[in-house]
């Protein structure tokens, strides 16, 4: 089996700072989740990236959370687009770009998802793909990437985004 790739729209990285910036200004972790679809054997598309609002998700300076409800209307939300969870983008203080223990532990845990930490909590809108901690989930547990696989197996697309919010509510 080859490592798998991913295809990830130019303006992604924008959209999601965008995302997570009033999050991070308030000293919270911001998070975005990643819609998108295999389009190969090895080779995942993004093509949404989606902020959950609402109730059903907490933040907190070094936590993020989904509640069951949550998660299940994002579950909806991807049958509805034809579409599912492919990865995400969450914040974190200063330079830390790693996954916390409670991220590796409690993080959604998919075959091939991909989990990015953007530094700062996203509040430096000039931040680019490399000062980003790419982690993938493979073979039961998250692995991050150094930054010669990351530029080999992530491929910018000229394609946009599609960006959109979901309501979340609490269980």
């Amino acid at each position: 089996m080859s490592a798998t790739q991913w295809i990830i729209p130019s303006d992604l990285l924008t959209t999601s700072i965008r995302f997570m910036q009033p999050h991070g200004g308030l000293g919270n972790e911001g998070l975005v989740l990643w819609f998108g679809r295999k389009i190969a054997a090895d080779t995942i598309e993004v093509t949404h990236a989606v902020e959950p609002r609402g109730p059903g998700i907490t933040r907190s300076p070094l936590h993020l959370g989904l509640s069951l409800r949550a998660m299940n209307t994002l579950i909806d939300l991807g049958e509805s687009i034809d579409r599912y969870l492919v990865g995400q983008v969450h914040s974190h203080p200063e330079k830390f770009i790693d996954l916390s223990p409670l991220d590796r532990a409690k993080g959604i845990r998919i075959q091939d998802y991909l989990s990015v930490v953007c530094p700062h909590y996203a509040q430096d809108p000039r931040t680019k793909w490399e000062d980003c901690g790419w982690h993938e989930f493979t073979e039961g547990r998250y692995r991050r990437l150094s930054p010669n696989e990351t530029s080999r197996r992530v491929i910018i697309s000229h394609q946009n985004v599609i960006a959109m919010h979901v309501e979340v509510k609490r269980d």
